[in-house]
C-alpha cells in the first residue's frame, strides 16, 4: 500500500516511474483478490508523469535450480536493469530490505544509477540481525546514497558504519481522505462471494459460514498470537455463550501453520456459524469493508518490534468506524493522550483477558448507538494526524537529492554530535538571563554568573538569591531590571507548584481511561450531563501581571519594560506528570476551579454565564470538551448519593 500511493503521487506530480515487483508471485494465503478493474488501477493514466509496472514471470522449469526457490532477487535487479536500458533511470529506490534493497543494490551497481534504501520494520527489527544476514545488509546500507530511517534504526544504521549526513526521515503517509470516508458503498459480502468462485487458487481463502445476518466485528491483517487473533475468537465465544447474535468477519490471513491454529480453533469453540474469513483484498476496498462493521478491532499486542507503527488504526478511524484497539496500539498514534477510551475509540488494557475483552464487545453489541459518536470522533483524530504532513513532498526531495547526488541536509537522528554541548540550559532559562543581565548592570550583585543554576538540585535556591538581588537593584533606583524580576517570580512559582509535597503519591492513572461512565461511550448529547473533574495533579498559579508577556523570551532583547497588569493563570502539573507549563485564561482557570466532581458540565457553563455573561465564551460545553481532550479534566457520570470524585488521572 505504501508502494502504492508513494508511485501514485510522484507520478501525479510530473514524475515518470517505473515500479519493479514480484507481487505477482505471491501464493495464498496472501496473495489478493485482485478483479479486472483493480489491475488498471495500478498503470493509470496521468497528465504529465507516467506509471509504469514491471513484474516479475513466476516461477516455472525454466527457473528450476537446486534447492528450489523463485530468485527474486536475481529477477527484479535484471528487470531493473532492463528497464533502465531501454529508458535510464536517475535514482533507484527500494522500500523494504529483503529482496528489493537487495535488488536495488545491484541494479544500482549494473547501471551507476544512485540507490535511496527504506527498511520498514520486520526487516530492520528481525531480519537485519540474523547473523547471515546482518554483514550483507550493513554493506547495502553502506554503500546507498540515501538511507531513509528515523530512531532507533537510523542510530543503528550509524553504529554499523552509514555516515549520519546520508541519513534522511521520509517522514509519514497520508491515506486518500477520499476514500478512507465513511460515505460510500459497504461490501457485499454475498457478491464477494460470486466474484471468488472463479479463483480457485482463492477460494479455500473464503471460509466460515457465518452469512452476515447478524451485525459484526471485524479484523483485518495478518493472524497471530500477538495479533490478538485467538484472544478474539475467545471472546466471540462468550458472547455467543451470552446469547449475543453478533459475528466475526475477518479480512485475515497468516502462515500455513496459523491458519490451521485459527480455524481448528474456530471449530473447537463452535463458531463457524459466527465466522466468515475473506482473502486479502486491495487497499482500495478497505473502506467498503470497515463500513460495513459494527466495530472493528486491532489487538496487537506484545508485538516484538517496538517501533512498529501500524497504519490500519488511522484507517478504521479515518473511516469513522469505532476502533476497539489494544493500548499498545493506541499509543503508537501521534497525540494519542486525545484519543480516550470511550470517547474516540474503545482501548482495551490487556488483549489477552478474555473476559475483559469480552466484556468491551458485549457493551458495544448491547447498545450500538454510541458507535456513530465514537467514530465521528475517531475521524476528526485521524484527520488532525494526517494534517502536515508532507506527503510526498519529504521522499520527493530525497530521491531529487540522491539523483544529484547531494545530501538531504535533513539528518534523521534526534541529535547531531556537534549538539551535545548545546543541551537545555536547566528549568530556569528567565532567571539565567536575568542573573546575566544583572552580573553586567552590577557585578558585586551577583557571584559568577555562569555558576547560577547549574544544576535542578540547587536551582531554585539561586533563583530566590538572583530575585533578592534583582529587587534589591530594583530599590536602589535600576528601574529597567523590573520585569526581570517579575520572570524569576514565575519561574519560582512554577518550580515550587510542581514540587509541592501534598501531591506526592496520587496514583498515576493512564490518561486513555480518563472517563467514568455508566455506559461504555460518550453518546452525542450526554456530555452536559456529565461531571468534570480536575487532575489532582495539576495547579493553577495566579498572577497579578500578565505573564504571556514572557512567553517566548530568549533573550535580554525580548524583555518588556514591565508586564502589563493582570490578572493571568499558569496551569502546573506535578513533575512526575513530565508535562509543561500551560498559560490559560481566566475561563479555563475558573473552569478548573469549579471541576470539583460536584457539578456536572451543564451546572459549570450555568455559573460561567453567570459571572461573565453569555458573550465572553459562545461555546462553554465545548470549551469544557478540549479541556479533557488537553488531559486538564476528566469525566465521570454522576453517581447516586453523594457527588464526590471518585477518582483522579494524570
Amino acid at each position: 500500500m505504501r508502494t502504492y500511493l508513494t508511485a501514485h503521487a510522484l507520478a501525479a506530480r510530473g514524475h515518470e516511474i517505473h515500479v519493479v515487483t514480484n507481487a505477482k508471485e505471491v501464493h495464498p494465503p496472501f496473495r489478493m483478490h485482485m478483479r479486472a478493474e483493480d489491475w488498471k488501477r495500478c498503470e493509470p493514466s496521468f497528465v504529465h508523469g507516467s506509471l509504469t509496472v514491471h513484474w516479475s514471470d513466476p516461477v516455472d522449469r525454466s527457473q528450476s535450480y537446486i534447492p528450489m526457490a523463485s530468485p527474486f532477487v536475481t529477477k527484479l535487479a535484471a528487470v531493473a536493469a532492463k528497464a533502465h536500458a531501454a529508458r535510464p533511470f536517475d535514482v533507484i529506490f527500494s522500500h523494504y530490505m529483503e529482496p528489493y534493497g537487495l535488488a536495488g543494490y545491484l541494479a544500482a551497481q549494473m547501471t551507476g544509477v544512485p540507490h535511496v534504501v527504506r527498511m520498514a520494520g520486520s526487516d530492520a527489527g528481525r531480519l537485519w540481525r540474523h547473523p547471515q544476514f546482518e554483514v550483507l545488509y550493513d554493506h547495502v546500507l553502506r554503500s546507498a546514497d540515501i538511507v531513509v530511517a528515523a530512531g532507533g534504526v537510523a542510530e543503528r544504521a550509524v553504529r554499523h558504519g552509514v555516515h549520519p549526513a546520508r541519513i534522511a526521515a521520509g517522514g509519514g503517509y497520508v491515506l486518500p481522505e477520499e476514500s478512507f470516508t465513511p460515505d460510500g458503498p459497504t461490501l457485499d459480502l454475498a457478491a464477494l462471494r460470486v466474484e471468488i468462485e472463479p479463483d480457485a487458487d482463492l477460494l479455500d481463502l473464503l471460509w466460515g459460514d457465518f452469512a452476515a445476518e447478524a451485525p459484526y466485528f471485524g479484523v483485518y491483517g495478518k493472524l497471530g498470537d500477538n495479533k490478538g487473533s485467538f484472544a478474539l475468537l475467545d471472546a466471540i465465544h462468550r458472547l455467543k455463550r451470552g446469547g449475543l447474535e453478533v459475528g466475526l468477519v475477518a479480512l485475515a490471513h497468516g502462515q500455513p501453520e496459523i491458519e490451521l491454529r485459527f480455524r481448528e480453533r474456530v471449530r473447537e469453540l463452535r463458531l463457524t456459524d459466527r465466522v466468515l474469513q475473506l482473502p486479502f483484498l486491495p487497499h482500495w476496498r478497505i473502506p467498503q469493508f470497515l463500513r460495513g462493521c459494527l466495530a472493528v478491532c486491532c489487538l496487537e499486542q506484545s508485538f516484538p518490534i517496538g517501533f512498529h507503527s501500524p497504519i490500519i488504526p488511522l484507517e478504521i478511524l479515518l473511516c469513522g468506524s469505532c476502533l476497539v484497539a489494544s493500548t499498545e496500539v493506541i499509543r503508537k498514534l501521534p497525540q494519542w493522550e486525545r484519543l480516550p477510551d470511550g470517547y474516540g475509540c474503545v482501548a482495551i488494557e490487556d488483549v489477552r483477558d478474555a473476559e475483559g475483552l469480552s466484556k468491551k464487545l458485549a457493551a458495544i453489541v448491547r447498545d450500538p448507538r454510541p458507535t456513530a459518536s465514537v467514530g465521528a470522533r475517531g475521524r476528526i483524530f485521524a484527520l488532525d494526524c494526517q494534517r502536515g504532513i508532507d506527503f510526498p513532498d519529504k521522499i520527493e526531495r530525497i530521491l531529487e537529492a540522491a539523483a544529484e547526488r547531494r545530501l538531504t541536509h535533513s539528518a534523521a537522528l534526534p541529535f547531531a554530535p556537534s549538539d551535545r554541548a548545546d543541551a537545555e540550559p536547566g528549568r530556569f532559562p528567565l532567571t539565567r538571563i536575568a542573573a546575566s543581565e544583572l552580573a553586567r548592570v552590577r557585578p558585586e550583585a551577583i557571584l559568577d554568573a555562569e555558576r547560577v543554576l547549574v544544576s535542578e538540585t540547587n536551582g531554585l535556591t539561586c533563583a530566590r538569591h538572583v530575585l533578592v538581588a534583582l529587587e534589591a537593584a530594583n530599590a536602589d533606583g535600576m528601574p529597567t531590571l523590573g520585569s526581570l524580576a517579575q520572570a524569576v517570580r514565575v519561574e519560582i512559582a512554577i518550580a515550587l507548584a510542581e514540587r509541592e509535597d501534598d501531591r506526592l503519591g496520587l496514583p498515576d492513572c493512564d490518561p486513555l481511561f480518563r472517563m467514568r461512565l455508566s455506559g461504555w461511550a460518550l453518546g452525542v448529547r450526554e456530555l452536559g450531563g456529565l461531571l468534570p473533574v480536575r487532575d489532582r495533579r495539576l495547579q493553577v498559579v495566579e498572577f497579578d501581571f500578565d505573564v504571556s508577556e514572557f512567553w517566548g523570551v530568549r533573550a535580554i532583547a525580548d524583555f518588556p519594560e514591565s508586564a502589563g497588569p493582570g490578572p493571568s493563570y499558569i496551569v502546573v502539573f506535578h513533575k512526575a506528570a513530565q508535562r509543561d507549563p500551560l498559560l490559560v485564561d481566566r475561563f479555563t482557570a475558573r473552569i478548573l476551579e469549579l471541576s470539583d466532581g460536584t457539578r456536572t458540565s451543564i451546572e459549570i457553563v450555568r455559573q460561567l454565564h453567570e459571572e461573565f455573561g453569555r458573550a465572553e465564551r459562545l461555546d462553554h460545553l465545548t470549551w469544557i470538551e478540549n479541556m479533557f481532550l488537553s488531559g486538564l479534566i476528566g469525566l465521570q457520570s454522576p453517581t447516586t448519593g453523594s457527588r464526590t470524585p471518585e477518582w483522579s488521572f494524570a
